[in-house]
């Protein structure tokens, strides 16, 4: 009796690594899939890139409240 149960803990633990080795590699295969049609798709738009830290009015007038 105790050895069945062994074995069926064994199985179930079994079951679960295959499973998620399953599902990883589902996952890996989906990522790679995606990230190569978007690299082949990519178009280039007419809005700028990002333009990095920009000194407003709202951010001067905020430094000019914050000085002591």
């Amino acid at each position: 009796m105790i050895n069945s149960k062994l074995v069926d803990r064994e199985s179930r633990r079994n079951a679960l690594k295959g499973l998620a080795l399953i599902s990883g590699a589902a996952a890996m295969t989906t990522a790679t899939v995606s990230s190569a049609a978007v690299g082949t798709d990519q178009v280039e738009s007419d809005a700028p890139k990002n333009l990095g830290y920009r000194e407003t009015a709202h951010i001067r007038e905020y430094y000019r409240r914050a000085r002591f």
